[in-house]
């Protein structure tokens, strides 16, 4: 009975460090992605824009702007779903949470192609 228990804690115990540590690998990502997008995909954007006109919408920065914000709202909502399957009831739910790093993980290349190299979303 006393064993039950015992290995009932140990469990626990042992699943807080790696909660945690997808925790903090998630709240990174989202900052570094967030900072590149903001640092150097709309400030930047393409090396080089084609000598024509009318210039690729990619190649004005309030339409990088524009993408970035949405590509800002996504990774947020991201972020805030993985931290509410982390904190909310953890039990069964860790690999959700795996999931939403992962996501989190490919988000910096997807974000920042797609702000700096693909028409998007201009701001009204």
């Amino acid at each position: 009975m006393i064993t039950e228990t015992h290995t009932a804690v140990e469990s626990k115990a042992d699943r807080a460090p790696t909660m945690w540590g997808l925790v903090v690998a998630a709240t990174l990502l989202t900052a570094g992605t967030i900072a590149l997008v903001w640092l150097a995909a709309v400030p930047l954007g393409p090396i080089v824009c084609p000598a024509i006109y009318p210039a690729p919408r990619n190649c004005f920065t309030s339409d990088r702007a524009g993408t970035g914000l949405v590509a800002t709202i996504v990774v947020l909502v991201i972020y805030i779903a993985t931290m509410l399957l982390a904190f909310v009831g953890t039990h069964g739910r860790r690999p959700l949470v795996i999931a939403g790093v992962v996501l989190l993980a490919i988000a910096p290349l997807v974000s920042y192609l797609s702000v700096a190299w693909i028409p998007g979303f201009p701001l009204p």
